[in-house]
């Protein structure tokens, strides 16, 4: 019996010691990685362009760098060149000041670099129409006295919208694509495009302001399937199924471009 475990115990010393490091090759193929949101104010609007990295390979926005791109878009008919912000390092191109002003349109965006071609045609929704506001002392949904604003509003049909405002107690992040987890789509049919918002304004742990800004955002559905894309509808481990992300960018390009507008109201409390 000890002779065969002595026996067995130099097998496995023998296959450990015979341990040989190989390196392998994974596939891949480079890629523009393009984002950015088109239609809002200039702080939310700006377009990002880097290219993928090897697998494996170590994060290194240097080395994700595109060099000699060339942007563009167009919009009904007149196309904008864009150029990179700050520095020719720049991975950020500024888009046209006249877009913070477009809505009811399709803009398509061309990007070329790196031998590389990648198109993405995104809608900017109507500007939402506030039709009324109301403001409601109420509860909040923890019990304590609340003030809130609610707001009759009209949307393109079937746009994703959602609703931020700059005194939102719940929120330190104001860009308007962090709100995802309120995000609608807004109906169709006999009362199309017509819905209610509600935002908090005041709870009884926060000194009562004047007035409070509303902005409500409209944007490109393609925003809203690429928010659901991972989790498919699935139930899988911890909720998520493994769906790859939707993406709207064709040719030689992964990533978003994403068309929205936006309208602000600032509503009286006292």
């Amino acid at each position: 019996m000890i002779q065969r475990i002595t026996a067995a115990f130099l097998v496995l010393a023998v296959l450990t010691s015979c341990e040989v490091p190989i390196e392998v090759e994974l596939p891949h193929t480079e890629r523009l990685v393009i984002d950015g949101f088109i239609g809002l104010e200039p702080d939310f609007s700006e377009l990002r362009v880097l290219r993928t990295l090897p697998p494996l390979a170590r994060v290194d926005v240097s080395k994700m760098i595109v060099p000699d791109v060339s942007a563009t878009i167009e919009w009904k008919g007149t196309v904008y060149p864009l150029s990179r912000n700050r520095n020719a390092d720049s991975v950020t191109f500024a888009l046209p000041q006249e877009s913070t002003t477009w809505d009811d349109g399709t803009a398509r965006l061309t990007v070329k670099g790196a031998g590389k071609t990648a198109t993405a045609l995104t809608r900017i929704p109507r500007r939402p129409k506030i039709l009324q506001t109301r403001v409601v002392d109420s509860t909040s949904d923890f019990g304590s006295k609340a003030t809130f604003v609610f707001a009759d509003i009209e949307v393109d049909t079937g746009t994703v919208f959602w609703c931020t405002d700059p005194d939102d107690v719940y929120y330190v992040n104001k860009r308007p694509m962090f709100h995802y987890g309120f995000k609608e789509i807004a109906p169709s049919g006999g009362n199309a495009g017509r819905v209610q918002v509600r935002t908090l304004a005041w709870s009884e742990s926060f000194n009562v302001p004047d007035s409070i800004e509303i902005t409500i955002y409209s944007a490109d559905p393609v925003w809203d399937r690429y928010l659901r894309s991972p989790y498919g509808g699935g139930e899988g481990l911890f909720g998520f199924s493994g769906v790859n992300p939707y993406f709207n960018l064709s040719g030689d390009g992964i990533g978003l471009f994403i068309g929205a507008s936006s309208t602000t109201i600032k509503v009286g409390l006292r």
